[in-house]
């Protein structure tokens, strides 16, 4: 039986302090922010067997260098969720169109290729009761475009509370 597995760029601390210092404003609603863990979820398999993902993950990371992403926008994830929105472009776009060559086909639709609706984010801030416009509008005056750097890769099994991290591969 298969398994709920997600495959996620991880970002590195100097680009997590930069998300850290928009999300301080949440301070001002009184919300106390814990820190971010930085990451881009490039694949979220449905049903796929384990062992079959972990290898081609393993092939797939082997010789792969840390890479820069362009962090340009903010914006809206959904209604409840505020995101920080990086250019779908250099090596983001090529290494997600090359891991999704096989296993694609497992994805849930918002990052199957196939589908077309992957958009790479770096979640920030969640809720359903706090004025998500009037959050957007602080983190707006705070968020100047950067370049932020993905150092690892890692494949996490979905559970009950959270994942469990199955892989991780510091990228070279």
């Amino acid at each position: 039986m298969g398994k709920e597995v997600s495959a996620v760029w991880v970002l590195d601390d100097a680009t997590n302090q930069k998300l850290n210092e928009i999300r301080k404003v949440l301070y001002i609603f009184g919300i106390e922010p814990g820190p971010v863990y930085g990451h881009i979820t490039f694949a979220h398999f449905l049903d796929v067997d384990v062992d079959e993902i972990l290898e081609y993950t393993r092939r797939f990371a082997a010789g792969k260098s840390s890479f820069h992403i362009n962090c340009n926008a903010l914006g809206y994830l959904s209604t409840n969720c505020i995101a920080c929105i990086p250019s779908t472009s250099g090596k983001l776009l090529e290494y997600y169109e090359e891991y999704h060559r096989e296993f694609d086909s497992y994805c849930n639709v918002w990052t199957k290729a196939e589908s077309g609706l992957w958009l790479p984010h770096i979640s920030l801030f969640y809720s359903e009761i706090i004025d998500m416009g009037k959050v957007l509008g602080e983190m707006a005056k705070r968020f100047v475009q950067f370049s932020g750097k993905i150092v690892r890769l890692e494949l996490s099994i979905v559970n009950e509370s959270g994942f469990d991290i199955i892989y991780s591969h510091k990228l070279d």
